[in-house]
């Protein structure tokens, strides 16, 4: 009898707990990763209607290329690119479809099946491709593979899986805030490496492309 309420009560708690669950449905994930971010839409003419959530890269191995069928999708599996997408066909010039860390992208559609998650996303950049008479948006297929199947992980992993690759550009313009009393060692966390060092004794400027920030004793105390 113990054993059998304890079961239901875990049962229960996994529904009220968010974030907690037993296994993942296609369609359970869909809702939960629209909740999530929000999808760019399109009016009937194909032009933009309402602008989503902007998922900024955050490791280098994904590929980007120029919409079609042609373009595959790049596949992620326990958190490293398994097959690199994209297409065979020549951008043209210097352009090769690979995205850098920072390179913020679009999300315009999700799409879940029993064994993955996949994004797809546009670049927020124009380029000129080949063939094409006016300046480009790229696509970026990326899937996200679990050959055990959804149902053998949780909505957790999922998240975690995406997470690992793109941040969004708000929480990530919210990270990168200083405070005066900020170590160096912490500035630099937030906001990477400087451009410039001058050290002047107990005094110290760090110069980044678009502001200077003065330490004293290793604290920031002033920003230019």
């Amino acid at each position: 009898m113990f054993q059998r309420v304890t079961i239901v009560g875990l049962l229960l708690l996994s529904h009220l707990i968010p974030g907690v669950s037993w296994a993942v449905t296609p369609a359970g994930m869909q809702a939960d990763i629209e909740a999530r971010y929000k999808i760019t839409t399109l009016d009937a003419l194909g032009f933009l209607h309402e602008s989503g959530t902007v998922l900024v890269v955050r490791k280098e191995g994904l590929r980007a290329d120029r919409p079609g069928a042609f373009n595959r999708a790049t596949v992620i599996r326990d958190r490293e690119v398994a097959e690199v997408g994209g297409s065979k066909i020549s951008l043209g010039g210097n352009l090769d479809g690979r995205l850098k860390v920072g390179d913020p992208l679009q999300l315009y559609g999700i799409r879940v099946d029993d064994r993955f998650v996949e994004l797809n996303l546009s670049t927020v950049k124009t380029f000129v491709v080949a063939g094409s008479r006016a300046p480009t948006r790229l696509q970026a297929i990326i899937r996200f593979q679990y050959d055990q199947g959804l149902a053998a992980i949780t909505g957790r992993q999922v998240m975690g899986d995406i997470d690992a690759w793109f941040g969004t550009e708000n929480a990530l313009r919210a990270a990168k805030v200083v405070q005066q009393g900020q170590t160096t060692e912490e500035v630099i966390a937030i906001l990477g490496e400087p451009e410039k060092k001058v050290l002047l004794g107990a005094k110290a400027v760090f110069v980044y492309s678009d502001m200077k920030l003065v330490f004293r004793d290793g604290r920031l105390v002033d920003m230019e």
